[in-house]
């Protein structure tokens, strides 16, 4: 299936901004996987480093899972999906100066909890990481509904 890298650009008021690119996703447990692709394409074509390609990727693809896991199931069979009844998740890339934001927003007010996994447990980790490898990160929500979960990293 062929995906296009969405790349935009526009300025807010008050805050300098360069390149933007959006992407939504239907939540699937392939989303994961094609957010990670487009966080390389999008990256690669912005001229970034590898390392911070690298760990967008992760953070990207951390953000992501989460939000899936927020999401209701598809109501049918994958085969017969109906676009317009599957939960949305979307991620937006912000270039500010020497730094990438970014966003996740789905479709689930409860905020994100950051917890100490245990050692043996199989998942559990990801805001553990996004709070390890990030400069910052938070959420909010949005007047829409849902909630929004950013984080920021350095582009040096």
């Amino acid at each position: 299936m062929d995906r296009e890298v969405v790349v935009t650009s526009y300025q807010r008021p008050g805050i300098p901004c360069g390149p933007v690119a959006y992407m939504e996703l239907a939540s699937l447990p392939t989303t994961p996987f094609w957010a990670r692709r487009q966080t390389r394409a999008v990256l690669q074509a912005w001229l970034m480093v590898p390392e911070t390609i690298e760990t967008a990727e992760l953070l990207v693809s951390e953000l992501i899972t989460n939000a899936t896991k927020c999401s209701a199931e598809p109501p049918t069979p994958l085969r017969y999906l109906d676009w317009e009844k599957v939960e949305r998740i979307s991620l937006t890339l912000r270039l500010l100066r020497d730094r990438l934001s970014i966003e996740v927003t789905d479709s689930d007010p409860n905020p994100p909890v950051l917890t100490e996994a245990e050692l043996d447990a199989e998942g559990g980790r990801g805001l553990m990481l996004v709070d390890a490898l990030s400069k910052e990160w938070s959420f909010f929500c949005p007047p829409a509904g849902g909630k929004t979960v950013y984080c920021v990293i350095g582009t040096d």
